[in-house]
């Protein structure tokens, strides 16, 4: 494996506390399962925040990073910002540099698509599978090394 995508080689674009491969965050928890747990809640509570009080939007890469700061907003700073460095787990996703054109392309064909109103049922199961792998392919947010993930992480320079 190229050394540059090694995770124990990364340089996390200041996410992590020194030394460690836990994400900075708002409550200082400086271990991982700590951090899952508190996250784990916190997050569940805004989920259950946006149940009652959406967040308006044009279903769009502005829409998305607000749904994220939302849901994030007590954990960590950079919630709602689109990440600064490369991330991979068996693949890399989309390279940080090239976030919001790709995000640009993806968005624009749900719109031109007209959000997949009126589409046959099959036609919208499949159109829906295909924007759930593109948003993945994308994955804009910084994220928690998931245990046992092989998630690696270079930096964008």
């Amino acid at each position: 494996m190229d050394k540059k995508y090694d995770y124990s080689y990364e340089k996390t674009a200041n996410y992590c506390y020194p030394n460690s491969n836990v994400l900075i965050n708002k409550l200082n928890i400086k271990d991982d399962i700590g951090l899952s747990n508190y996250e784990g809640r916190l997050v569940s509570m805004r989920a259950g925040q946006l149940d009652v009080n959406p967040i308006k939007g044009n279903l769009d890469f502005s829409h998305l990073k607000a749904l994220h700061k939302q849901l994030f907003q007590d954990i960590y700073h950079w919630a709602g910002d689109i990440r600064t460095c490369n991330i991979a787990k068996t693949d890399l996703f989309c390279l940080a540099q090239y976030i919001d054109s790709y995000a640009n392309d993806v968005f624009s064909k749900l719109k031109r698509n007209n959000y997949f109103l009126n589409m046959p049922y099959k036609e919208t199961v499949q159109a829906l599978v295909e924007l759930f792998a593109d948003i993945n392919a994308l994955h804009p947010f910084r994220e928690r090394k998931w245990k046992n993930s092989k998630t690696i992480h270079s930096s964008v320079s």
